[in-house]
């Protein structure tokens, strides 16, 4: 983990927009490059699945469970940049680390990056999508009641992947309120949220070193193996013998 004591601030711009150690590009542009990419290549890979369905008859899924599992991991880890809070820092000698908490991670990103109408729900979208498709493959719902109403009333949500016409929104029915997502737009706003906080990481400081604290986290983190994994170390230890590289896959 990078010492923040002892990095200069010219230090500090390079560790984050000039260093090319990592993967082969500065760290800045990995999260457009790779993060952001990886989303937009399977954005494209959906847009050439809808222009050849009606061809091919095929019947593949479109990416509503996928895409916002991976934009949600984007904005984890971009909000965890933004906070300098993850779960690898290692606690100096007196110092006091918080518990990792992902959602107020998040809720401060999207306040401070996000247009209003998300600003207003940051917790209700973030459980609802990020931990509802995460832990079970489907949105979480919600139920509440006011104090005037008898019943219960619920909260639900719906994605668009394959009509990308369709404008992200809210509606209600007799019982219910649907927070409606249009994938293709919710992967813009998050974009363009991630490219603001990046622009405004090169005019402050306090950002730059919580960056550099939460990156360096995670780059030099590496778990120990736990009793039941060093089975398969000698396992694969035994495999490589004296050799440097053996085949894993083989059809």
């Amino acid at each position: 983990m990078e010492d923040l004591e002892k990095m200069t601030t010219d230090k500090k711009r390079w560790y984050i927009f000039e260093d090319t150690s990592f993967e082969g590009r500065p760290r800045s542009k990995w999260i457009i490059d790779c993060l952001l990419g990886d989303i937009q290549t399977f954005f494209d890979g959906i847009e050439n699945f809808i222009k050849n369905k009606e061809k091919s008859g095929k019947r593949d899924g479109g990416g509503n469970l996928s895409v916002p599992i991976l934009i949600s991991t984007a904005l984890e880890f971009v909000a965890a940049l933004y906070t300098g809070k993850t779960k690898y820092q290692i606690k100096k000698e007196g110092e006091k680390l918080n518990k990792y908490n992902a959602t107020d991670n998040v809720r401060r990103f999207i306040k401070d990056f996000f247009p209003k109408e998300y600003k207003d729900i940051p917790s209700l979208l973030w459980d609802g999508v990020r931990n509802g498709l995460v832990h079970s493959f489907y949105p979480k719902s919600f139920s509440f009641q006011r104090s005037s109403q008898r019943s219960e009333r619920y909260i639900q949500f719906q994605f668009y992947v394959e009509d990308k016409n369709i404008s992200s929104h809210f509606k209600k029915d007799k019982d219910t309120i649907w927070i409606c997502i249009n994938v293709f737009e919710l992967y813009r706003v998050v974009k363009k949220a991630i490219e603001d906080y990046l622009d405004k990481l090169k005019h402050d400081e306090t950002l730059q070193d919580r960056f550099i604290k939460a990156w360096s986290s995670v780059e030099y983190y590496r778990d120990k193996a736990d009793p039941d994994q060093w089975g398969e170390i000698k396992k694969m230890l035994d495999y490589l013998d004296s050799n440097s590289v053996r085949p894993i896959l083989r059809e």
